[in-house]
């Protein structure tokens, strides 16, 4: 296995690791407490942070090739989007009273995280 493989597995992993815990808050928002909202999204912003550093370690190790691909770009927008929708969603659980936007965030989460596994699987033309 070379090294740009292990890359992708760990990109992949991020990505696990990000998804689960956003999904998790937009299945069952009303039956966690907030401290379990909170590491969960803790959990789901460590992932994001590695699915960056894989995501740039990848194409690093392309030469930059990659990065001239139209559905790569879009991935990218998406990506800063989902962070600032986990930064929102970080705020909403801090805010006592708010859990009514938790629900919709995770799920606008969740739908780009589609998104961007589609464009990674397919990679349209």
């Amino acid at each position: 296995m070379n090294p740009y493989s292990w890359v992708v597995a760990l990109h992949v992993m991020s990505v696990v690791a990000c998804a689960g815990p956003v999904l998790a808050l937009a299945l069952a928002t009303e039956g966690l407490p907030a401290p379990a909202s909170q590491r969960l999204v803790r959990i789901s912003s460590i992932g994001l942070l590695g699915v960056l550093v894989t995501g740039i370690a990848a194409i690093a190790m392309t030469a930059g090739a990659l990065a001239h691909l139209w559905w790569l770009r879009l991935s990218f927008l998406l990506f800063l989007t989902i962070g600032a929708l986990t930064g929102r969603l970080r705020r909403a659980l801090r805010v006592p009273g708010s859990p009514g936007a938790v629900r919709p965030l995770a799920w606008a989460i969740t739908v780009a995280l589609g998104l961007v596994v589609y464009l990674m699987e397919a990679k349209p033309l």
